[in-house]
């Protein structure tokens, strides 16, 4: 496991829990800190804490079964470099990345063994190294870049489906990641201009009605890079933006909020160029990347 933040801290640690032979690659201050505190996953009042392997890149040696990147993106670079020894001739390497300009830089680096995941879980990374959970369970779809169903998948599968993880193959991996970076998108947009919930945002007069306008517009970015969302999905998205009792904010509203810098250029810049690029007009999305930017510039300068 690449990162013990957010995600890759909650899937480990539950991973862990489950039985599983995990080690996490990580900075030397949060090794010193998991080998000090554990890995701890908080749930409201709740505190699960788990004694797990951290290594660094001085003590890192493979190869490894399955590598799980989970880290920011402008770390990945320099952590394509550092996971070198744990990538061998059978290694299986699945990027837990939001948007889609990590897939290029995975692939031309280990072409045999990249493959194509998504995960969606609520949780964050507090200042004292705890993970907290702020909604149950998770999702997790891997997949061939290419669609074919191989052995690997079929055993990372396995490998991951674990209590209170939802662990599918869709047909088409890279449609399933445009349709989770089109609900990132949305849902980080909306809830970052409204300094609130999407179900702060669905209770006052035109709220749903905006929320609505920000998801075709990312969708109809998906749609013209040649991956629709089906309407399923679409459904799906729009009831979870939408829903007046339901309060979700998205990783870019929360560092927002926590006055930190935001994902915004991988979650809203990438996919606001590539509307360019097609000749769209995403006014609402451009709003939120400049709120976002502007938040950046000024913490950055703090």
């Amino acid at each position: 496991m690449v990162g013990a933040g957010a995600v890759g801290g909650f899937i480990g640690g539950r991973l862990v829990q489950a039985g599983r032979e995990v080690d996490f690659l990580v900075r030397p201050g949060r090794a010193a800190q998991l080998r000090e505190t554990g890995l701890r996953i908080v749930d409201g009042e709740s505190v699960e804490k788990f004694d797990v392997n951290g290594l660094t890149v001085e003590t890192l040696a493979g190869p490894y079964d399955l590598v799980l990147l989970c880290v920011k993106p402008e770390s990945l670079p320099a952590v394509l470099d550092d996971i070198a020894p744990a990538v061998g001739e059978g290694t299986a390497l699945v990027p837990f990345l939001n948007g889609m300009k990590h897939v290029d830089l995975v692939s031309d680096r280990y072409p045999e063994a990249a493959l194509g995941g998504v995960v969606k879980i609520v949780a964050h990374l507090e200042s004292n190294g705890d993970i907290r959970q702020l909604l149950p369970g998770g999702r997790i779809d891997i997949g061939e870049l290419d669609g074919a169903v191989t052995e690997r998948v079929t055993a990372i599968e396995k490998a991951l489906s674990i209590p209170g993880f939802a662990v599918t193959v869709p047909l088409d991996i890279v449609n399933a990641m445009w349709s989770k970076w089109v609900m990132i998108a949305t849902i980080g947009a909306v809830t970052s201009l409204v300094r609130g919930t999407t179900g702060e945002a669905a209770a006052v007069v035109g709220g749903s009605g905006f929320t609505e306008q920000v998801l075709d517009e990312a969708a109809s970015i998906a749609a013209a890079a040649g991956h629709p969302l089906s309407e399923k999905d679409l459904a799906e998205h729009r009831g979870l933006a939408t829903a007046a009792g339901l309060h979700l904010t998205s990783s870019l509203s929360r560092e927002l909020f926590a006055g930190r810098v935001t994902e915004v250029e991988n979650v809203l810049g990438d996919l606001i160029d590539r509307a360019r690029g097609f000749g769209l007009s995403v006014p609402r999305l451009d709003a939120a990347a400049l709120t976002l930017r502007v938040h950046n510039a000024r913490t950055a300068s703090a």
